[in-house]
């Protein structure tokens, strides 16, 4: 470490000063700034040309497929200078250029350099193109030099160059760097500001920039095919019941649920909107299953789909589906809630049927797909753990199916039959409890979650009979129904 005095006198410097007094001033303020560095003489002694042209050196390193973006950052870096960046990168060497020449070029411009800006636009790349310049300008950089990475913000910097100072591209960052480009004084030891009357252009420098290196999507329309529309739901984690979630307002939505909904115009609220669907009575069940999802979406749960339907004038059949949310950052309030109208064209309108028959035809499918989803293709043979998980979803698909159709009502189901078939029904909904329960502390649910395949297997064997006992009661008692409505 030398003294300001020490470095002055150092005869190449001292001799430099002397035939210089255009600059003699800058490098004496120079050798104030860089005398208690441990490579102060050395460093002093790199600033010469800079300080005499009066022009910042800079290479500017990039990879080949880059170089347009690399051309759009320096045709920008130049345009504001004033003359006084003097930026040499590859795509200015002339073709005659090459090999040996090539090489020599390189690491002239490189070691004549005081700032070294690497680019790496691309959050995918690998970065081991960059090594040989990188590695050029680490072996000679000095107290006076800068080493800059303008980067993607995706893109994790390789540990190589985590000393260098990272510029992510976005325009505060960039606009920080550019201030320190053209702005502030120093920007190497000695030199005056490089164009103060730059500043309040930063910001619009800092976004042409940014856009050279995350260049924005021109043009993009996006277009919902489904019915779809944006709610805001103010404190949505305290829903109370669904129609809570009438007074939720509609930023947007596409003329597709404008039509569904039969409205010209977009309404304020979620109410409005859905006012033109008439529902019967006590049937609301579509609306209850969105604001429960809405309600869990706000706790941060998970959700099963809706699966309850709704039914418009002209006969078609649809469901709702949160399909997207949009929030502030990964874990910030959640902004508005995206929903989507899917028609279901598997859905049975049951509105001309008589209640009894309706409900008796529901049981009747649930108890076939537990059959044929369930009993024939997990009860017979060895299971794999993949079976066991697959048994569980088929069973919780078939369960949300039941709550949706409305037929868990055990009293409501057992009515529809005789006395002593009600009767037997009700032992069948006991054993079936033993086995699987909201709980989940049935038989059945404890060797899902012990993944105990032979047990599961056992289980749903014992259950075959039981399910032959009901679709024949069932079969005959809805023709009987059908029979009597006729």
């Amino acid at each position: 470490m030398s003294s300001v005095q020490e470095i002055r006198a150092e005869p190449e410097i001292a001799d430099w000063i002397r035939t210089h007094q255009g600059a003699a001033k800058q490098a004496k303020h120079a050798i104030e700034i860089l005398a208690d560095k441990p490579d102060g003489v050395a460093a002093v002694k790199k600033l010469f040309p800079a300080l005499a042209d009066k022009k910042l050196f800079v290479f500017f390193s990039y990879k080949k497929k880059d170089e347009r973006t690399a051309k759009a950052v320096v045709k920008v870096l130049r345009r504001y200078a004033a003359g006084k960046l003097r930026i040499a990168y590859q795509a200015d060497f002339t073709e005659e250029i090459a090999g040996k020449q090539w090489r020599e070029k390189i690491r002239d411009e490189v070691c004549r350099a005081n700032w070294f800006i690497l680019l790496l636009p691309d959050p995918s790349d690998d970065w081991d193109w960059c090594l040989y310049e990188t590695g050029l300008f680490d072996r000679q950089p000095t107290s006076a030099d800068r080493l800059i990475c303008l980067h993607h913000p995706d893109t994790e910097i390789p540990s190589p160059i985590q000393d260098y100072h990272a510029v992510p591209a976005n325009i505060t960052d960039v606009e920080k760097f550019l201030r320190m480009v053209y702005v502030n004084k120093d920007p190497v030891p000695g030199m005056e500001p490089i164009n103060k009357d730059v500043e309040p252009e930063l910001r619009t420098i800092a976004k042409e920039i940014v856009d050279a290196i995350r260049p924005p999507r021109k043009g993009l329309v996006r277009r919902i095919f489904e019915p779809w529309m944006e709610l805001k739901v103010d404190n949505a984690a305290g829903l109370q019941n669904k129609d809570d979630l009438d007074d939720a307002l509609i930023v947007s939505t596409n003329d597709a649920v404008l039509n569904l909904f039969e409205r010209f115009e977009q309404p304020e609220t979620w109410g409005e909107l859905r006012s033109g669907v008439t529902e019967s009575a006590g049937d609301g069940r579509w609306r209850d299953e969105l604001f429960h999802v809405i309600r869990k979406i706000a706790d941060g749960r998970m959700f099963s789909p809706i699966q309850a339907v709704f039914h418009t004038k002209d006969g078609r059949i649809y469901r709702p589906v949160a399909c997207a949310i949009d929030r502030v950052g990964e874990k910030g309030a959640i902004e508005t809630y995206h929903i989507t109208f899917t028609e279901d064209v598997g859905a049975v309108d049951t509105t001309a049927m008589p209640q009894g028959v309706s409900t008796l035809a529901h049981m009747l499918r649930l108890a076939f797909r537990f059959r044929w989803e369930v009993l024939e293709r997990f009860s017979k043979g060895a299971l794999t753990e993949d079976d066991v998980e697959r048994v569980d979803n088929v069973l919780r698909r078939i369960e949300q199916d039941a709550e949706s159709r409305g037929i868990l009502d055990q009293d409501a189901d057992m009515s529809l039959f005789p006395s002593k078939q009600a009767t037997r029904i009700a032992e069948m909904f006991a054993i079936w409890y033993t086995l699987r329960n909201p709980e989940e502390t049935g038989e059945l649910d404890v060797a899902i979650k012990k993944k105990d395949t032979q047990q599961i297997s056992a289980i749903l064997a014992k259950m075959i009979p039981l399910n032959q006992e009901f679709l024949e009661m069932a079969a005959t008692r809805f023709s009987e129904l059908v029979y009597e409505k006729s």
